[in-house]
């Protein structure tokens, strides 16, 4: 049965990079609370500090003086340590005021700092002091940083991004280093990919690059364009698609994936873009909890809405086909397809990751494709971490996210002509999801 838990990015950053693989799929309980020593060793920032640990002494030692060179404590052990570990200087670990000192609190007396050269590992002395009758503990001591936050103004609008612990997360990574591009398909209804917080993340398929100067986007004074030099009627990477520079439209069967105004929900897959994969730190507009993932646009819906979404498994299939990661879908119904199921089998089968927003109808019953086997099954929870009233729920679902309760408290993210809005619903939270997957993969 899947479990139905809240989704914390410092924990799925450490636990899914052990199973979230180009070539492998995430697991319905596959969370890990604690890294392993493997992937400590891989932080960015030092998680002690160098040539320092921390001592307590038992009660009842004399107060050891401060010290710097030759360091003796006067007890035969622990100066045998001394010399072995060239110990350089000690001193008290912390500046208290001792009138206010208390038996009951405490004695923060007996703490102190020592040094020794940075050649000598701190949990190796650590552990050589512990283990002395004389000393009550010995630590290594942690380093502490400014939690990570981004400079978009929008960002202190975001509540979700604390709620699931995105800035600590950042402290670990941000997305901007990864050794490969991550990419997150938007398969809704089309994207506003020239938006001014989406445009440098907009995925570009470079098989259409027919200039090959390296890109399929340029900006040509006042506005982001496809190269004209690359638009040449030619499908130069044989994809079936015919300068598809960063996804496709399939209801007017064109290269460009932007929504139109005024079509069915024609905002909607940009604020879905907005929460898998914004620019974040760029000055402008929103954060996503990834700093750097890509998005590819896939506009499925017809548009006026009365035939719902008759693209839909068409754009599952482009994105995997096309390399994405992971396939962001924020749309659903009740009916099981054997079709259908046979595209998420073949898409999970060419290594794309597939996430689904649950439904918004509160009902236990089973939702596709969110409910088909092999797919991340996204329910929704409220800012107080509780199931969001609209969310559906069941052993159909993976896991929790933000995704708002009404507009006034939904998530705040991207819509078209370089705006911003709130909208709630499993539809916000599939592309939070998926963008805290994008993070995972990143790092």
């Amino acid at each position: 049965m899947k479990k139905f838990t809240l989704f914390l990015a410092v924990i799925a950053i450490i636990g899914l990079t052990s199973m979230v693989t180009s070539d492998s799929v995430m697991g319905p309980n596959g969370f890990q609370n604690h890294p392993d020593q493997s992937m400590l060793k891989q932080q960015q920032q030092p998680l002690v500090e160098k040539g320092m640990i921390t001592i307590k002494l038992i009660n009842g030692m004399d107060a050891l003086p401060k010290q710097k060179g030759n360091v003796i404590f006067n007890i035969e052990s622990l100066d045998k340590l001394s010399s072995r570990y060239e110990l350089e200087s000690i001193d008290k670990r912390f500046r208290y005021n001792p009138a206010k000192m208390r038996n009951d609190l405490p004695d923060l007396s007996r703490i102190y700092r020592i040094t020794f050269p940075e050649m000598y590992p701190p949990r190796r002395i650590a552990d050589a002091f512990a283990q002395d009758p004389a000393i009550e503990y010995a630590e290594t001591r942690p380093v502490n940083y400014h939690s990570e936050v981004p400079d978009d103004p929008f960002h202190y609008q975001q509540h979700f991004l604390p709620q699931i612990q995105a800035e600590e997360a950042w402290e670990i990574h941000k997305g901007e280093d990864g050794e490969e591009d991550v990419v997150i398909a938007v398969v809704d209804t089309g994207t506003d990919w020239d938006h001014e917080d989406l445009q440098a993340n907009a995925w570009q398929n470079l098989g259409e690059d027919a200039d090959g100067d390296g890109v399929v986007m340029e900006y040509n004074g006042s506005a982001w364009i496809f190269d004209p030099d690359d638009a040449n009627g030619i499908d130069d990477d044989g994809n079936g698609f015919v300068d598809d520079f960063t996804g496709w439209g399939y209801y007017y069967e064109t290269n460009d994936p932007s929504p139109v105004s005024g079509d069915y929900a024609w905002d909607h897959g940009t604020h879905c873009a907005g929460l898998a994969a914004a620019v974040t730190d760029n000055g402008i507009g929103v954060a996503a909890i990834s700093w750097n993932v890509e998005f590819m646009s896939l506009h499925i819906a017809s548009g006026d809405g009365e035939e719902g979404l008759p693209y839909a498994y068409d754009g599952i299939i482009y994105a995997a086909e096309n390399g994405a990661e992971i396939i962001t879908n924020s749309w659903g119904g009740y009916v099981y397809s054997e079709a259908n199921f046979e595209v998420i089998q073949y898409a999970v089968g060419l290594g794309s990751i597939v996430v689904a927003a649950a439904g918004n109808d509160n009902k236990y019953d089973a939702h596709y494709p969110s409910s088909y086997p092999l797919v991340v099954s996204v329910a929704s929870i409220s800012k107080t971490d509780h199931k969001a009233s609209y969310s559906n729920f069941g052993p159909n679902i993976s896991v929790g996210a933000p995704g708002g309760e009404g507009s006034a408290n939904g998530l705040f993210s991207t819509v078209p002509n370089n705006a911003y809005n709130w909208m709630a619903g499993t539809s916000m939270a599939s592309p939070t999801c998926a963008g805290l997957i994008g993070l995972a993969q990143s790092y």
